[in-house]
């Protein structure tokens, strides 16, 4: 029997081996904790049409043929938000290939695909979906009758010929306000780290982008350094 092809995602949990190492060297467990939370999101999801195994750093959610695409991204932004609220940042990519699940074992085409978009174009703390799913929202595609819910939703954004997840929806307020709790948290840490900066003011930008204008950015801008004369 073929093996069915499904919607994947793989997702990473950015600062894993720092936040383990935190909880190593404290002698406490508040990494777990966060994890545990940010992933009893999915505790009531129907298993026959989404299911999810994490280990490690990585959450890997796949679909059941029949689930419909709209579904598999709302959950999906749900499990990004909880994210956040538990002061996390997540990255991750979306394919749709052959994929198998059975008990403990995992046969996928799907997951190199994501995992390879994960790595190479997520970048930032966002869910990059494959171009071959953004091909199949046409007109007599597979994808076609999804086109309606999408577009009313506006559940995907797209910089620079990536689409991505829209994590903020109608949700930029929240959104805004976990993730300059985050920054504020890890503002010490982020002072000289350009890579890390990085992530932090992409999610602000997209965040004030999508807002409408209604919010301004919270992290420090470019100012002009005056060097004091000392005496």
């Amino acid at each position: 029997m073929a093996i069915p092809y499904t919607f994947v995602s793989l997702l990473d949990v950015l600062g894993y081996k720092n936040k383990i190492n935190d909880d190593r060297h404290n002698g406490k467990e508040d990494f777990k904790q966060k994890l545990e939370s940010a992933l009893s999101v999915l505790n009531g999801i129907n298993e026959t049409e989404i299911s999810y195994q994490a280990i490690s750093d990585t959450i890997i959610v796949s679909t059941h043929p029949s689930t419909p695409f709209p579904d598999f991204l709302r959950t999906l932004v749900r499990v990004h938000r909880s994210f956040l609220k538990n002061g996390l940042f997540i990255r991750g990519g979306i394919s749709f290939a052959p994929h198998f699940k059975s008990g403990s074992l995992t046969y996928s085409h799907a997951l190199p695909i994501a995992y390879e978009i994960e790595q190479k174009q997520a970048i930032y703390p966002r869910i990059v979906i494959d171009k071959n799913i953004i091909e199949m929202m046409k007109l007599g595609e597979k994808l076609e009758a999804a086109i309606i819910e999408i577009n009313d939703e506006k559940l995907i954004c797209k910089e620079n010929g990536i689409y991505f997840l829209n994590i903020v929806g109608e949700s930029s307020a929240e959104c805004y306000y976990l993730a300059k709790s985050i920054y504020n948290s890890e503002k010490s840490f982020l002072e000289g780290n350009e890579h890390e900066l990085a992530k932090h003011r992409w999610l602000q930008n997209l965040i004030v982008a999508l807002s409408g204008a209604t919010l301004t950015p919270y992290m420090d801008g470019v100012e002009i350094f005056y060097p004091s004369v000392l005496a």
